[in-house]
């Protein structure tokens, strides 16, 4: 009778996905029994349906031929296809648009610490042992005459009962140090707490220099992540218990205005989704703007090239750098500026930098009031206010090809930002009285 009852609460735990996935992991269970295959659903998704949380990326594991199985798979639903032959993993995408990612179960040997791993195949359970966690160690089955049931070989369920963050084995942090950011993340995301081992483990990981070994692309990954959970402040002052942050620059601090700014966040955010739309906002890299807040700019330029950041990103995280100081005192100690003064203190900043100068202000102050005014002014109307003449126009009046044309336009946005220059008659008079005042 218990055996019965666990087997019914575990496929229950499929019926919490939305109808078309658990239709489409039925479907992929029948093909395959065609082929004699064990499939699975595995890692984060498992965890998340035990939690109750909304988490839809339906991660797949064969024991067999996992690629081989995902071709069968795109063939049979016409679905999209890449493959990744060095980890033994593909990744479809479905013709309704889910998202799947099918691997063979593996086990991991590495060559060096920080390496990434070399693969061979293995069982479910070996698969399962390779993994961070002991709750993202587990395993549901898809195949039909055991559809929904669930191997749970590392004891996951109880850690998840007991709200705690376990490693599988003592050498994890030093095979894979990205490991070390995890455990930072889901103790966050999760209200978790680190197994006392574990928690040691991470101190004695955090004290050597492995985190030095991994490559930017990956360092910046683990931060980003940790910048897009729903509190990073509370990430952030992990990485600063742990010293971690010196693996980002041996400088970088994480305390007095940056923390605060940090802090500030929240509010920063919510006012500006509020007033000005945030679908703009890069919100992991905005935090990593806000943390480098504190910092002098050759700091925050090492920080972008260890990051190894793409072009977009290291703009970005450069316009938050020291300049931002002036221009917050410039947009609120001054209680009168023509809109073509806000208007330069602020053009070409983004969005992410806006949001920064918002935070940087401390609450409930007359100088807080002006600066939000004053870039939702920018925002909505003056960053998308233009001449009414164009170059072409002022080259038929007489202005001189070259710089010349860049300077009478830069000085007829400022007019119609400040109401001299109401429309092209009152632009091309702003002009002919330049052009006879340099004659």
């Amino acid at each position: 009778m218990r055996t019965m009852k666990n087997q019914m609460k575990q496929t229950f735990l499929l019926q919490r996905l939305p109808a078309r996935h658990l239709s489409m992991l039925r479907q992929i269970g029948r093909l395959a029994d065609e082929q004699d295959l064990p499939v699975y659903l595995v890692g984060g998704v498992v965890r998340d349906l035990l939690l109750k949380r909304t988490n839809w990326d339906l991660d797949l594991t064969v024991e067999g031929d996992g690629i081989a199985f995902a071709r069968l798979v795109a063939d049979r639903y016409r679905a999209g296809l890449a493959t990744f032959e060095r980890f033994a993993t593909a990744r479809l995408v479905m013709p309704n648009g889910i998202k799947v990612d099918i691997a063979s179960t593996r086990r991991e040997s590495y060559v060096r610490p920080a390496a990434l791993p070399n693969v061979e195949p293995a069982t479910l359970h070996e698969d399962l042992r390779r993994r961070d966690f002991t709750i993202n160690a587990m395993a549901i089955q898809l195949n039909s005459a055991t559809f929904g049931h669930l191997h749970d070989p590392y004891g996951g369920q109880g850690d998840l009962r007991a709200r705690t963050i376990r490693v599988l084995h003592e050498g994890s942090f030093v095979d894979d140090p990205t490991r070390m950011f995890r455990a930072i993340r889901f103790a966050q995301r999760f209200g978790f707490r680190l197994e006392s081992q574990t928690a040691r483990l991470l101190k004695a990981g955090a004290a050597t220099d492995l985190i030095a070994q991994l490559s930017g692309p990956r360092l910046c990954n683990e931060i980003l992540l940790l910048a897009g959970e729903v509190c990073p402040q509370r990430s952030f002052d992990w990485l600063r218990r742990l010293k971690l942050l010196r693996f980002l620059h041996p400088d970088l601090r994480y305390a007095g205005p940056a923390r605060r700014i940090v802090q500030s966040l929240p509010r920063a955010l919510a006012w500006w989704w509020r007033r000005c739309n945030g679908d703009s906002i890069d919100r992991p890299l905005l935090y990593v703007m806000a943390l480098l807040a504190g910092a002098e700019q050759p700091i925050i330029e090492a920080v972008g090239m260890r990051l190894m950041l793409s072009n977009e990103q290291a703009k970005k995280v450069r316009a938050g750098g020291q300049r931002l100081k002036s221009v917050v005192r410039g947009l609120g100690e001054a209680r009168r500026l023509r809109p073509s003064e806000v208007h330069r203190l602020l053009n070409g900043l983004p969005d992410e930098a806006l949001v920064l100068c918002l935070a940087m202000v401390k609450e409930r102050t007359a100088m807080l009031a002006r600066v939000k005014r004053r870039i939702c002014d920018y925002v909505k109307r003056l960053r998308v206010t233009k001449p009414a003449l164009g170059g072409d126009e002022l080259l038929h009046m007489g202005v001189e090809p070259g710089p010349a044309v860049g300077t009478i336009l830069a000085l007829l946005l400022e007019a119609k930002l400040d109401g001299v220059a109401r429309g092209k008659a009152d632009e091309r008079a702003f002009v002919r009285a330049r052009l006879a005042g340099d004659a």
